[in-house]
């Protein structure tokens, strides 16, 4: 039985059976693998999860099969054999007996099965018809998005905005290395070293920080939610000067972000391990950053399941958010500022989050704003506010 489909298909399952997130699932599948399994994984797996809602259309055109009668185990089964076929191009016979392999081991005497829909799809593969009008429903299959991510794209943006973001947001990203004596930031290579001044950040970090433009008299900073150390980072190079304290509630990502400051040689960064809801600190701060647990509907490119599992989450996130930002206020001090960041596209949890805090908090006033959908980067906001004291 061929290793890499394998894997794959467990990888699939831990995503839509047991719902763990594809990047931690992948990471800890290919841990030890060589390069060249874990990159033939990571197309198979990522393109099946980001294809998944035309795949089930393809599938249920070419066998006359409706996907939600089909057990997870199948339904993931037959989806990779689809996407290897129909997207990769892999020669029939070899993706269809080692699906059907996998089956055998796998699935409670269901290998005749998936053996039975990947030959009818071989079969009728040629007669699929992939949509290609502007309804909701076939934008959805098309793109394979959920209806209701289109609808809110389109209310806010437009059908020719969210037809060319949907098409973004299915594409491959790059990763971005950042110069933190430059304040520039370049595409990182698969087979490139990082230089002794570089470090991955995602771009919309920067583009937020130049936007809301930070002042120099900033000494003291408060990083919440701050590993692998991208943000504090970034304060440090458009504030050199600063002393600054930054708290992530997972120790292991701490150990990440004190591997970075080491290699990257930066003074004046103490970290710690910590829940912000059990944060007693005996100082108050210039600058107070919280980077906001969400829906990371902005880093879908990174993150293709994201789009299928976020409507369950948002309501109890953004109670959350509400919580944390509260949580941040106490750090303040009097004419301090607060940033309040999300890598998330949605209003529940960017402006709606920020505009009821400023209602219940009535000695904060909003300095600016920075939000974007995404294209060239990821999408994400950001909101600086001033404690005015009074």
């Amino acid at each position: 039985m061929e290793d890499r489909r394998l894997i794959s298909y467990f990888i699939l399952e831990d995503i839509f059976s047991r719902n763990i997130p594809l990047k931690k699932s992948y990471e800890m599948r290919v841990f030890g693998k060589d390069k060249k399994t874990a990159s033939y994984i990571k197309e198979l797996v990522y393109g099946v999860v980001r294809n998944k809602i035309l795949l089930d259309h393809i599938l249920e055109q070419a066998t006359g099969k409706n996907i939600n009668n089909l057990s997870k185990k199948v339904q993931n089964l037959v989806r990779i054999g689809i996407y290897e076929i129909f997207f990769m191009n892999h020669k029939d016979y070899a993706v269809l007996s080692t699906i059907v392999d996998i089956a055998k081991s796998q699935t409670k005497n269901q290998e005749k099965f998936v053996n039975w829909i990947l030959r009818e799809f071989l079969r009728n593969k040629d007669k699929v018809v992939i949509p290609d009008d502007d309804s909701l429903e076939s934008l959805s299959i098309k793109y394979s998005f959920p209806q209701h991510f289109i609808e809110y794209l389109f209310e806010e943006v437009g059908l020719e905005r969210t037809k060319q973001l949907l098409q973004f947001y299915n594409s491959k990203p790059p990763i971005y290395a950042f110069r933190i004596d430059e304040l520039e930031y370049r595409e990182f290579k698969d087979n490139e070293r990082l230089t002794k001044k570089e470090y991955i950040l995602d771009p919309i970090y920067l583009n937020i920080f130049r936007s809301l433009q930070l002042e120099e008299t900033i000494d003291d900073v408060l990083d919440l939610c701050a590993a692998p150390g991208g943000k504090s980072f970034l304060v440090k190079s458009f504030l050199p000067k600063s002393k600054i304290v930054a708290i992530d509630k997972d120790a292991e990502r701490i150990e990440m972000m004190n591997s970075n400051i080491k290699r990257l040689k930066l003074k004046n960064i103490t970290t710690f391990a910590a829940d912000i809801f059990k944060l007693n600190l005996d100082k108050l701060f210039d600058l107070v950053i919280l980077d906001v647990p969400c829906t990371s509907t902005g880093t879908i490119r990174k993150n293709p399941d994201v789009k299928y599992n976020y409507k369950k989450k948002i309501d109890e996130l953004v109670e959350i958010q509400k919580k944390m930002i509260e949580k941040a206020e106490e750090f303040v001090k009097d004419d301090g500022l607060l940033l309040y960041i999300t890598c998330s596209v949605f209003k529940e949890e960017n402006h709606d989050v920020v505009f009821d805090f400023l209602k219940k908090n009535k000695d904060y006033k909003m300095i600016s704003q920075f939000f974007t959908f995404g294209d060239p980067f990821n999408g994400g906001y950001g909101a600086l506010l001033r404690k005015t004291g009074g």
